[in-house]
């Protein structure tokens, strides 16, 4: 019996999620970007931003599935965008995952509108105007993607799961009346990792060991190739060198402005002229002179700020503390810097 426990805890080892393949950077998205640094027209500017817009807004529903499945405590390999293609088929695949019993095929979609789908299976949204459109089924192109995974590998045809993971949790998907085939392939990101869960309950097939695991996963990433397709390529005339480039625009500085110096005898602003530092209250405050010693503009600069000086006087070195102190001399009282010993 212990011979047997060691085999099996050998054998399933992996307990957590394992991000295989890491998606790059949008090579669209910087072409997009770059486009908007040259002169266009306003109606191709328009269409520009909106594509940019798209792709920020994909990536980001992307970015939250990607979270839901590494914060899912579930043994599983996750591939993040790939594209696979095999003849005439092709695939561009949010997330290949694959499970001790799965291997799901998931598209993200991240609608700004909320989502009905009626009896016949048609996806509707409604605009945030009140109108409503027609969308063409995502279920349908992620079948598609879920048939040429089974087609490269036939082994996988009963563990193959296709879904679509709508991500904006602020939009509703009202499933209410949608057939029963869609109602299992279509979710709110909440719902993805119970998806999961209850899948692998229901699904009578045996688990996969962390080798076949990772069998398959190295098996779709060496299959995992760039995608040739330029979604930029309508706009290829204005990336041209024909079009200047709208000048950058410089960097605004941003100039901090100075805290008034205040006078530490009356609490009046405190400025300096050709003749040096003097007060706008014209108190008595005398900044420069400690018991017959001349202080510098730096020092006195530097005691308006709230810093200490030093001096040498009759005493020996002094500290001059930046608070005002009375003093009479000769019958006569002003105030100066506040001092003791060093």
């Amino acid at each position: 019996m212990g011979i047997l426990n060691l085999f099996l805890k050998k054998k399933y080892q992996l307990d957590s999620p394992v991000v295989y393949k890491e998606k790059k950077a949008s090579p669209e998205l910087a072409r997009l970007n770059a486009l908007l640094k040259r002169k266009l027209p306003a109606d191709v500017r328009e269409q520009v931003s909106q594509d940019i817009q798209h792709c920020k807004s994909g990536e980001y529903g992307e970015n939250q599935v990607r979270y839901t499945l590494e914060n899912s405590y579930m043994p599983m390999y996750i591939l993040h965008d790939v594209y696979l293609k095999e003849k005439t088929l092709s695939a561009q695949i949010d997330f290949l995952v694959i499970t001790r019993k799965l291997v799901l095929v998931i598209e993200c979609k991240n609608y700004s509108s909320d989502i009905r789908i009626d009896q016949s299976g048609q996806f509707i949204i409604q605009k945030k105007d009140g109108s409503r459109q027609s969308i063409s089924d995502p279920t349908e192109q992620n079948r598609r993607h879920a048939d040429l995974i089974q087609h490269l590998c036939p082994e996988l045809k009963k563990r193959c799961v296709p879904v679509v993971v709508f991500t904006d949790q602020k939009r509703i998907l009202n499933t209410d009346h949608a057939p029963k085939r869609l109602r299992n392939q279509v979710m709110k990101i909440d719902k993805l990792v119970h998806f999961i869960r209850s899948q692998h309950e229901n699904h009578k097939v045996s688990e996969f060991s962390d080798k076949d695991m990772k069998k398959y996963a190295d098996f779709f990433l060496k299959k995992h190739q760039e995608n040739p397709v330029d979604y930029t390529a309508k706009y290829q005339k204005y990336l041209k060198n024909s079009f200047s480039p709208v000048p950058a625009e410089k960097p605004k500085v941003k100039t901090e402005r100075k805290a008034k110096l205040l006078c530490p005898n009356c609490r009046k602003e405190v400025r300096k002229s050709a003749y040096g530092w003097y007060c706008t209250g014209k108190c008595d405050m005398n900044f420069y002179y400690i018991y017959g010693n001349k202080l510098t503009d730096e020092q006195v600069s530097s005691l308006l700020n709230g810093k200490t000086a030093s001096c040498r006087t009759k005493a020996g070195n002094t500290s001059v503390l930046p608070e005002a102190v009375k003093n009479t001399y000769q019958g006569k009282t002003s105030h100066q810097w506040k001092t003791k010993l060093s």
